[in-house]
């Protein structure tokens, strides 16, 4: 099995090489990847140590839109196939996973009718630690995830979710709440 990771975090470096010498992406040590990261526009992108961005089937697009857009990934977090754009911050705490969602900071249109043609106000998106998200999970501007909790798929975000719940639905909701006791870091369980 080490030769199995080694040959990943060897795969996650030869892969990002043309990241690793911008100015605005800085990737933590002993990334995992497939080549299947793509970082693009003016902004910040940040990795925490221990990343996994091994992704099986979507690509994983981190996308800034304004120069003084930061999108934070904490360490040991795990993205598979998800997209995150940022005009302001998107945080992803540590020991996350995020399957093939949508992660925004913004509209690429105005809410108001009036101003339709116009991209909306950004508005920062936290997702707190260990915090699970499915597939085909929509997150939308200004939401924060509270720690330890479980987005289902097909959900769409657009109010903040405690934390320690299993949340799901268009628009989510809180559909019950975790087991206190199993909070934390339990990949060693």
């Amino acid at each position: 099995m080490q030769w199995k990771h080694a040959a990943a975090r060897a795969l996650g470096w030869v892969t990002t090489v043309r990241y690793r010498w911008s100015r605005n992406v800085h990737l933590g040590p002993r990334l995992l990847g497939n080549g299947r990261l793509r970082i693009s526009g003016p902004g910040r992108v940040e990795f925490g140590a221990d990343v996994n961005a091994w992704s099986h089937a979507e690509v994983n697009r981190l996308i800034t839109t304004r120069p003084e857009a930061v999108i934070h990934i904490g360490r040991h977090a795990r993205l598979n196939g998800c997209t995150i754009v940022a005009a302001d911050r998107v945080e992803v705490g540590a020991d996350c996973v995020l399957g093939s969602c949508e992660v925004r900071d913004h509209l690429p249109y105005s809410e108001s009718p009036d101003e339709r043609r116009r991209p909306g106000e950004p508005r920062p998106v936290v997702i707190g630690p260990n915090v699970w998200i499915g597939g085909q999970v929509s997150i939308l501007p200004g939401v924060r995830i509270g720690r330890d909790s479980v987005v289902g798929i097909h959900a769409v975000v657009f109010d903040d979710i405690p934390p320690g719940v299993i949340a799901g639905g268009n628009p989510a909701r809180v559909l019950r709440s975790l087991d206190s006791g199993m909070t934390g870091d339990n990949r060693a369980q």
